[in-house]
């Protein structure tokens, strides 16, 4: 299907499943892994330790084979690592849930405070979907487009409060539920959230792509939009 600069999508934006899979590992595997090691008996709360190392060993591993880490990859391996040894220092299950939510928070947080920053965290996001021309063209369309410019600071305005409300959520789950449901209503709850968030965002860039002529996620083209 052919973008609105008149090319086809498919080496400028990832595979359906390249984009799905750190979904699927960041979401199932975890709770897989927690509710394998329950079923051997392992205590829960080594058994919420080790999903828990799950998605930080991914992501370093990601970053070996690329040889580069972007900034919000490193603060979140940090802050997944950071959640792995502290799970070591502590003996109650409920401390590991309530830090789990945390994180959620914190990447929240990130993106929200990217909007201080020259570029919010949805602008970063699609340059690292798209190879290096794509890349370039969207990074000189974001200095002559105020469209685009307004159109991604709104998304990661979506995202990142998304991200808090999933913190909020995730904190009275585990104070509040039984711990061994808490994994996989965390999940349940998690992608419930991550589909609603996914539909809001498509919606609003079709309609922002009819009224502006302008793709958010593809490869705008360089010249400004007239501002209606």
């Amino acid at each position: 299907m052919a973008s609105p600069n008149g090319r086809t999508g498919t080496h400028d934006m990832p595979t359906r499943w390249t984009a799905a899979t750190p979904l699927l590992i960041a979401v199932v595997l975890p709770v897989a892994v927690f509710y394998v090691l329950r079923s051997q008996g392992v205590s829960q709360w080594l058994a919420l330790t080790l999903s828990g190392a799950v998605p930080a060993a991914r992501m370093a591993v990601v970053a070996a084979t690329r040889r580069r880490v972007d900034s919000f990859e490193a603060f979140m391996i940090g802050m997944l690592a950071v959640r792995v040894v502290t799970s070591l220092l502590t003996g109650s299950p409920r401390v590991i849930l309530v830090k789990d939510a945390g994180l959620a928070a914190a990447a929240g947080l990130w993106m929200l405070g990217s909007l201080l920053a020259a570029k919010p965290f949805a602008f970063q996001a699609v340059q690292s979907w798209h190879r290096p021309t794509a890349a370039r063209t969207r990074e000189a369309a974001w200095g002559v487009s105020p469209a685009l410019r307004r159109g991604l600071t709104r998304l990661t305005v979506l995202w990142g409060s998304a991200q808090l409300l999933d913190c909020g959520a995730g904190v009275l789950f585990a104070l509040l539920l039984p711990v061994e449901s808490v994994p996989a209503l965390n999940r349940a709850k998690g992608l419930a959230l991550v589909c609603a968030v996914a539909l809001v965002t498509v919606s609003y860039s079709r309609r922002y792509g009819r009224r502006h002529a302008l793709s958010l996620f593809g490869s705008p083209p360089l010249n400004p939009e007239k501002e209606g």
